[in-house]
Formats: structure tokens, C-alpha cells, sequence
């Protein structure tokens, strides 16, 4: 049900029900009135809960500003009252201001989408936890070889050729292992530059 009121409405939501959907257009932004609203994100089967938003507090204006998908979906934790402020009001609030500020705006919305999109790239398979093994002692070892050398730092670099081993005997043990969670870290992602 819906209360008009100027450019914005009020949305009522029962407990459970969902305000958008990941991929859906980003066509308003929303201030929560009273309840609570879950932020999640289904990955690889799991639903990850990115934010829990209160009272007073705004969300969905990434999608306008960006002109972007919804990345994420939306969920009534309780019976809740949103006020939806259409894509519209926005925009044309935004074409009103600075163009400076318009495109700092952009850019900060760029990276915190890029900041998403990295968490969402967290080791989940077995290939994807050997890589950030791998790539974590390559930082390591040459951390220890930028240091002087002696006793400690021979030791240390002893002990990382010891875990590289180790690492390529859990990748030959998990050659054939059908992993039901697929690989999300690129080369780039565990790929150590000297």
C-alpha cells in the first residue's frame, strides 16, 4: 500500500517481504521510517547480509546516481515503512547542484562499488584458498629478503619453502575433488608483483 505525499511516497512492507531485487532498475532511493530492512546478496547459494538499515537511514541511491542495476536485494526484517523518493526527484535535485560536486558524487559511488564487488571476491573454493595461501607467503618471503639477512630471516625463508611445498601437496590431494563452490579470485587477485 501506498501514501501519496509530494514526490515521495510511504511503502508499507509485512516482515518478509522484499523491496527489490538484485538486477532490478534502480528507479528511487529509500529512507527507512520505522522497522528494519535487510541489505543481502545471494553468492554461490549462500545469502550474505551486506547491511542492516534503521531508522532515518537512506539506501538504493547508488542506482540512481550510477544509472546502475540494483547490485543487492532488499528485505523487510520486520514490519517496516519505508519512503521511497523517485529516481526523478533525485536527478533533478542533482542537476540543480554543482557539476564539481555531481562528479565527486560519481566517483564515490564508483568506489564503493568497486569496494562490493572486491568482498564479494573473498576465497570460496579450495583453488581459491591455495591461491591466497600462495600469494600471502609471496608477500612474506619478499618482505624477508628486503631484511638484512641472518639466522632469523634464513629460518623464515626456510619455513615459507616448507609451506609452498605443503601447498602444492593439499593442490595434487584436491586434483580431483569436485568442489561445489566455483573459484571467484582472478589471477590478478592472488598474483603477487615483485
Amino acid at each position: 500500500m501506498f501514501v501519496e505525499g509530494g514526490g515521495s511516497k510511504k511503502k508499507f512492507l509485512p516482515e518478509g517481504d522484499v523491496l527489490f531485487r538484485d538486477g532490478d532498475p534502480g528507479d528511487a532511493a529509500f529512507i527507512v521510517e520505522s522497522g528494519q530492512i535487510g541489505i543481502y546478496k545471494m553468492v554461490e547459494g549462500e545469502q550474505v547480509e551486506l547491511a542492516v538499515l534503521n531508522p532515518g537511514e537512506l539506501f538504493g541511491e547508488m542506482a540512481i546516481i550510477d544509472g546502475s542495476k540494483r547490485m543487492a536485494f532488499a528485505v523487510a526484517k520486520e514490519e517496516t515503512v519505508v519512503v521511497e523518493i523517485p529516481a526523478k526527484t533525485l536527478e533533478q535535485k542533482l542537476a540543480k547542484s554543482d557539476p564539481f560536486l555531481r562528479a565527486i558524487m560519481k566517483i564515490l559511488v564508483n568506489s564503493l562499488r568497486s569496494v562490493h564487488q572486491a568482498y564479494m571476491r573473498r576465497a570460496r573454493s579450495v583453488t581459491d584458498y591455495l591461491n591466497a595461501v600462495q600469494y600471502h607467503t609471496q608477500g612474506f618471503r619478499l618482505y624477508l629478503t628486503q631484511l638484512d639477512e641472518n639466522e632469523l630471516t634464513k629460518a623464515g625463508l626456510g619455513k615459507i619453502e616448507q609451506i609452498d611445498k605443503l601447498v602444492d601437496e593439499l593442490r595434487n590431494d584436491f586434483k580431483s575433488h569436485s568442489d561445489k563452490r566455483s573459484s571467484v579470485l582472478r589471477e590478478d587477485d592472488v598474483e603477487r608483483k615483485s
